[in-house]
């Protein structure tokens, strides 16, 4: 359990609960990230469980990011829907800038693939579905959510999905976006747009659910790289490996589906969230799809010459004329059945050959416990291996931007292109110290380890006012 340090009006309720606002009670710490926290929390006034997001204490004075979160919360307050988490509230005490949010009892869609992936293509199917009826009210309103991505998106304990966290959303206008994207985003699901700081529309957010798509189905991500820059220059300028190619239980409507949504060009992609919403609807019953499939490979079997000509006589008439007498229609057919029969041995030999020397190749996982992330990324790049950066966590003893461990885990041998999942440290986590003050050395020894506190040197002292035996 952690808490945020009280300043100013936020005071300590208890032991380990600080108070925004004289309102809303912040307890467990549910995640972090590069610019805020997010807390359990309870609305005093409503009596109901909510998420508190707070701005992280070294943006407080920065007006740039104060302005961004404001115009967060000012756009997600606009918009409701079953499929987008509420925001009920935001405001600031006395330094401390927050959002108030409908809390989601659930699980991330990046935990589930991480845990369960690749999912099943009904399941994707479901899931992408709902999150473009999100995404389709979103755009209908103007808004554009710019960072799609499985850690954005939630799955509620009862199978609902919600779209949070508009964390860079801004209402659709002329403007290009600014380098700073590159830093905000998350690289492995931009669009080419976004990656060349291009104008943007919804169909942006339509490329990145494609990529999301592309990972509940394969579980890993379509481009990788050592650098958000080169990921960036992989989503303008490479094509993604087939998604059938990684996990051959994706169907070809729901492939064709998600390479459509990935086109580099956007007038290429579902030209709404509610198109592509109900493509993957006839996907998911077993009816056509509007997307065109795609091939598997770029050769396919040579369709027999006629042996009978098409002639368009005067008048429009068509007219079918034999060509060939019946005799040299057989020779013709044997030469073209011999053909097929070299071929097909031919075809047999290179499968032996190659078989035996293309067959999957697997590496060990590298240790890179105690590097920096962007020392560890190329690591296991060079060892082949497909490196996905996940949300640092808290950690006493490794300093901040330095990996914990890996997943798998060091030693591992695994097939080369696996994903290899990095925990890294943000460093100390700071925690608010309890007030201990009346109660017993037990009472308060407790409290404290409860935050993971330890006693230090004990002194006692006289007093008028305290027992004997609690803290002064």
């Amino acid at each position: 359990m952690a808490t945020i340090r009280p300043r100013g009006n936020v005071s300590p309720r208890s032991n380990n609960i600080s108070v925004l606002s004289d309102r809303y009670e912040l307890r467990d710490q549910l995640g972090a990230g590069g610019m805020a926290e997010v807390f359990l929390g309870k609305d005093r006034v409503l009596g109901r469980t909510v998420a508190v997001k707070t701005l992280l204490a070294q943006y407080g004075g920065d007006p740039h990011f104060i302005e961004r979160f404001r115009l967060e919360a000012q756009h997600a307050a606009a918009l409701n829907h079953p499929n987008i988490v509420s925001v009920y509230d935001t405001g600031s005490d006395d330094g401390t800038h927050y959002i108030v949010m409908e809390y989601v009892e659930g699980k991330t869609l990046r935990d589930i693939i991480r845990e369960e992936g690749p999912l099943l293509p009904e399941r994707v199917a479901e899931i992408g579905a709902d999150v473009c009826a999100g995404l389709a009210f979103a755009h209908s309103h103007g808004i554009v959510h710019r960072d799609i991505k499985p850690a954005n998106i939630m799955v509620t304990t009862a199978g609902g999905v919600k779209v949070a966290d508009f964390g860079i959303a801004r209402a659709v206008s002329g403007d290009t976006v600014t380098q700073t994207a590159m830093v905000l985003g998350t690289a492995q699901y931009f669009s080419p747009e976004q990656a060349q700081s291009a104008p943007v529309d919804a169909r942006s957010d339509i490329y990145s659910l494609g990529v999301v798509l592309y990972e509940m189905l394969t579980r890993q991500v379509p481009f990788t790289g050592s650098s958000p820059v080169a990921i960036a220059y992989k989503h303008v300028k490479e094509a993604p490996v087939l998604p059938s190619r990684l996990n051959p239980d994706v169907p070809p409507a729901l492939e064709a589906i998600v390479m459509k949504a990935m086109a580099k060009n956007p007038d290429n992609r579902y030209q709404s969230a509610q198109e592509m919403r109900e493509d993957l609807m006839r996907a998911l019953h077993g009816r056509p799809v509007q997307a065109t499939p795609v091939l598997s490979d770029q050769t396919g079997m040579i369709s027999p010459l006629s042996d009978e000509t098409v002639v368009l006589e005067r008048g429009g008439r068509t007219v079918v004329r034999q060509e060939y007498a019946p005799e040299r229609r057989r020779r013709r057919t044997g030469w073209i059945l011999l053909a097929f029969i070299i071929l097909a041995i031919l075809g047999v030999a290179a499968w032996a050959i190659l078989g035996l020397t293309t067959g999957p190749k697997f590496t060990t996982v590298p240790n890179v416990s105690g590097m920096t992330t962007a020392a560890a990324i190329t690591t296991l790049n060079k060892a082949g291996l497909n490196p996905i950066l996940d949300d640092p966590v808290p950690n006493p003893t490794v300093p901040a931007g330095q990996v914990i461990a890996t997943i798998p885990g060091a030693g591992t041998k695994i097939q080369k292109g696996k994903a290899v999942h990095i925990t890294w440290s943000r460093g100390q986590q700071t925690v608010s110290v309890p007030i201990v003050t009346g109660e017993t050395r037990e009472q308060a020894t407790a409290a404290l380890a409860k935050v993971g506190l330890k006693v230090g040197k004990v002194t006692f002292q006289n007093s008028d006012t305290v027992k004997a035996g609690l803290v002064i």
